[in-house]
């Protein structure tokens, strides 16, 4: 090494985990050495010697997002040698160290040493002119920028394209209430868990600042199941019921897991609840099961149980208040009530379910109304989560009455392929929900039968969010089972682990987790969306908070070309007309996860920033 080679640290955020990844700044030479402590005391960092391996650039020995432990050091030993799969972020029985939650040390396979979090120092800065350009080769340095690092640029994609969004048509601004998900089934396990365990899960999924930061929980009301006759549910699958038969008395111990897992997501900021009912319980319905009827289609609700399912419904909303404190703000009766899914099949894994016509739902939700009203609950109807394919077709078919029960439409926008995203009929809900007067969620998604590499899927994930929030313009967007069971090209949920009390609980967290996370980390509830309206509807979400002082910026660039784009922030963030400005930008690719970037300077409200080829970036742009 025949020059000195400064070190720096750049404090990165991984899933909400702070870590520290380091590069060795050089004029001439960009690749990087290993470093490690001597022991846990000795805080200085060793800059020894360079090495050809570009990976480690990005990596530095340290990089732990990986789906399997190659890499990484467990007792002294190459993890994959211990017979295991271990994956980020939990501590295995059988091992130490493999990223303990907040703990915040990594185990890298350099010297088989403990690495102590770093201390935050000042990043790298760009700084603009009002013209937003820089002294010298500007598109260079928001390359550099936007690549995390300066002065080195992976492979770059040969074409390049530039926007200007001063020129993209935005619509009417509305209220952003949040993010959530649905806590069936993934929560009637979790609850089961050891607490420090539960905890690291609802840590990830809730907590604001080392999370998602998922403010909206829909609590499943179960129906109860027998498993002598739905011997086939999957795995956690039969929540517990309150009530066993018509003339029993109500059990509140039951679905303690289910239970537990709300009560901690209420400790970590949660503020919006909903209960929703998958099927009535079993003894109300036709065919003595929760999966349906016995012939595909047909009702479950056996119609001399109208009164006693209303009554069973709004009877947990009121015990929730009364006993634990939490205040259900919507009660949805149905899930996906007009599809025809629900009937008993033996031969696959099966799930609660109720087929209802549209003539029961206009019955059954003014029911509902009447006892929450007798009861004196303030808990409105949402209604009725069938696929946006269906929606417009149910609300058509509900009577006036009906409606007027209904404060909010509920919508499920699966698509059955990620290239039929047309067929979501987004519009044509979202026209009929403002003629009716109504909020509008998307409260349950997932990517059904969807085929690609991890990170396409979750790009088209980033896509699909964008849509739901530009053209069906809902108000809150909800994830269905955020934890999944792992199998092979099965990409639903936003993090993996084996639904098994006997095995050690490991967590693998998915691309979808972080693409998850640079909408909800940002664009948190009270903000303003601007549902963008023209060529960028299905790549850029547009949001300011309530002072308009900070304005954030969500683009997906699915393509093969790295994109380079222009914007006024002060055009919908007034807040900051005429003033010096700085973007702080967060990105997820291939090799990154949510991952802080140098803060670009400006000396005004005009901002040009590359948003890479296959990424998400965050732009967040304040004074």
């Amino acid at each position: 090494m025949n020059q000195a080679i400064q070190c720096s640290t750049l404090p990165l955020t991984t899933a909400g985990f702070l870590r520290s990844e380091f590069s060795c700044i050089h004029n001439e030479d960009w690749d990087l050495n290993a470093y490690q402590y001597d022991d846990e005391e000795s805080r200085e960092l060793k800059c020894s010697k360079l090495i050809e391996d570009r990976e480690h650039l990005r990596d530095c020995g340290l990089r732990i997002n990986k789906s399997e432990c190659t890499t990484r050091c467990v007792n002294g030993q190459p993890a994959e040698k211990l017979g295991k799969r271990l994956v980020y972020g939990r501590v295995v029985e059988q091992t130490h160290i493999v990223c303990r939650s907040f703990d915040r040390y990594v185990c890298a396979s350099l010297g088989n040493k403990m690495l102590p979090k770093q201390n935050k120092v000042e990043e790298p800065v760009v700084n603009f002119d009002m013209n937003g350009t820089s002294p010298g080769d500007w598109l260079t340095e928001i390359q550099r920028a936007a690549a995390g690092v300066f002065n080195f640029w992976p492979m770059l994609p040969v074409e390049e394209e530039f926007l200007d969004l001063s020129r993209e048509p935005v619509g009417t601004s509305f209220v952003w209430e949040g993010w959530g998900t649905s806590l069936c089934w993934w929560a009637n396990f979790v609850g089961g868990l050891r607490p420090s365990d539960m905890d690291f899960v609802l840590d990830l999924l809730f907590d604001p600042q080392n999370g998602l930061g998922l403010n909206i929980a829909r609590y499943n009301i179960g129906g109860g199941t027998d498993m002598s006759v739905d011997r086939n549910l999957r795995p956690f699958a039969d929540i517990p019921g309150f009530l066993s038969s018509a003339d029993g008395e109500y059990d509140w111990s039951a679905d303690e897991r289910q239970r537990k897992v709300l009560l901690g997501a209420k400790t970590r900021g949660v503020d919006v609840f909903e209960a929703f009912s998958n099927s009535p319980p079993r003894w109300m319905t036709l065919s003595g099961s929760v999966t349906g009827n016995s012939k595909r289609g047909q009702d479950n609700l056996d119609p001399q149980h109208y009164d006693a399912f209303a009554d069973y419904l709004t009877e947990v909303v009121r015990q929730y208040e009364v006993q634990w404190g939490i205040h259900f703000d919507y009660l949805a009766p149905f899930n996906e009530p007009v599809e025809g899914f629900w009937n008993i099949d033996r031969k696959k894994p099966a799930q609660e379910g109720c087929n209802f016509s549209v003539e029961t739902i206009n019955k059954v939700i003014r029911k509902v109304k009447e006892s929450l009203v007798r009861k004196g609950l303030s808990t409105e109807i949402s209604g009725v989560d069938s696929w946006s394919l269906n929606t417009a077709r149910v609300l058509r078919g509900l009577d006036e009455e009906t409606i007027r029960h209904i404060s909010q439409i509920n919508v499920h926008t699966y698509i059955p392929f990620v290239r039929r995203e047309g067929d979501s009929r987004r519009k044509e809900v979202q026209r009929m929900v403002v003629g009716l007067k109504k909020k509008l969620w998307m409260s349950e998604y997932g990517p059904l039968h969807w085929r690609g590499s991890e990170l396409d899927i979750a790009l088209a994930v980033a896509q699909h969010i964008t849509l739901d929030v530009n053209e069906l313009q809902a108000s809150a967007w909800c994830y269905w089972q955020v934890l999944e069971i792992p199998g092979k090209n099965f990409y639903w949920g936003l993090m993996h682990a084996e639904f098994d009390y006997n095995l050690s609980f490991c967590v693998e967290i998915k691309k979808q987790y972080y693409i998850m996370m640079q909408f909800s980390r940002w664009i948190r509830p009270g903000f303003l969306i601007h549902p963008v309206q023209g060529s960028c509807r299905n790549s850029l979400v547009i949001a300011v908070d309530p002072s308009h002082a900070t304005l954030v910026m969500v683009f997906t660039n699915s393509s093969d070309r790295n994109r380079d784009i222009s914007f006024d922030s002060s055009s919908i963030a007034h807040g900051l007309e005429n003033c010096k400005t700085k973007a702080a930008l967060y990105r997820t690719s291939v090799s990154e996860n949510h991952e802080q970037l140098p803060t670009l300077y400006f000396e005004s409200s005009n901002v040009t920033v590359r948003i890479a080829a296959k990424s998400i970036t965050t732009i967040v742009v304040s004074k």
